[in-house]
């Protein structure tokens, strides 16, 4: 095995079909929650659909900065800034799909402490940014994202890029990423809320991490019931701008972070009280949010003509 110097951005790929299974889950199956769970670097942190439909058109790269929790923050914006420039060599813009983002140490501020005003979602923000304008003379059309915690002490970043035309897709309900005030950090995140991408045999709708936010603003401070309904109400207007006449309960693989592993129970129950006959696969992992007041996000994939495993 290959040893790397300690903080080196390592970038690999996964190169033609993975080992496929049914991408259709099982009606009525239990939802599986993960506690603390960390980031390996591998396929495995990546939801079930990713393992059929990584193939010959559809390519999946991963950069791991080691021991990101260790640094400063200066130096943690530049490993980032650094990973993603590696990472997205060689990858036209209109290529980019989607993206995993897991940060160590997310809420923390330069002094360690959690809710101050400079954190290190925001430096990892900052840090993304300079990659992607570092590679690209033009500003692309961002992939669908996510962008939270984790209990290891690697920068662990996903991207699957391809050929296949896609139409980015916006939640009327919430401000652009990119269009964020200051009070977020600049430069600001950037990603797609959605993406409609059309694939071999089938079309796919990805969904972003999505939250309880409303314009900028996060919603329902200190109540979890609160943000499940505000979440659900967001998924159903980015779904319904992807997919006319659809609803989450079209969408058949979720991912569900939640910073308090307790919290699993009364989102799964209320995902399934809200839409009781989808067969969706549910899995919920504990992990930081990207805003420490956050207490759950969720992100969606939807495939339409199913092709066959």
């Amino acid at each position: 095995m290959t040893s790397y110097p300690r903080t080196e951005v390592v970038v690999s790929k996964t190169e033609g079909r993975t080992s496929r299974t049914s991408s259709r889950p099982t009606p009525g199956a239990g939802d599986s929650v993960v506690r603390s769970w960390s980031a390996t670097g591998t396929i495995d942190d990546l939801p079930a659909w990713t393992r059929t439909r990584i193939d010959d058109d559809v390519h999946h790269r991963v950069a791991v900065v080691h021991d990101a929790s260790a640094l400063d923050d200066e130096t943690f914006e530049r490993r980032t800034a650094s990973a993603y420039e590696s990472l997205l060599e060689g990858v036209p813009s209109e290529s980019l799909l989607r993206a995993w983002n897991f940060i160590p140490r997310i809420n923390d501020s330069a002094g360690g402490e959690p809710g101050e005003s400079r954190d290190r979602y925001m430096r990892f923000n900052a840090g993304r940014y300079r990659g992607f304008r570092r590679r690209y003379a033009e500003t692309p059309d961002y992939p669908v994202a996510s962008g939270v915690g984790h209990a290891g002490d690697d920068l662990v970043v996903h991207l699957l890029h391809g050929s296949h035309e896609r139409r980015i897709v916006d939640n009327g309900r919430q401000t652009p990423p990119q269009a964020y005030s200051n009070r977020f950090g600049s430069p600001p995140p950037v990603f797609a809320r959605a993406a409609c991408v059309d694939a071999a045999r089938e079309g796919w709708l990805l969904v972003s991490g999505t939250a309880s936010v409303v314009g900028e603003d996060s919603l329902h401070r200190g109540s979890i019931e609160g943000q499940i309904e505000e979440t659900l109400r967001n998924l159903e207007a980015v779904v319904g701008a992807g997919w006319s006449g659809a609803s989450p309960a079209d969408l058949q693989d979720w991912l569900v972070y939640v910073p308090n592993a307790d919290d699993a129970i009364p989102v799964s129950s209320a995902i399934r009280a809200r839409w009781p006959h989808a067969a969706s696969r549910i899995v919920i992992r504990e992990q930081s949010l990207c805003r420490p007041e956050l207490l759950v996000e969720i992100e969606c994939a939807g495939f339409r003509g199913i092709r066959s495993s």
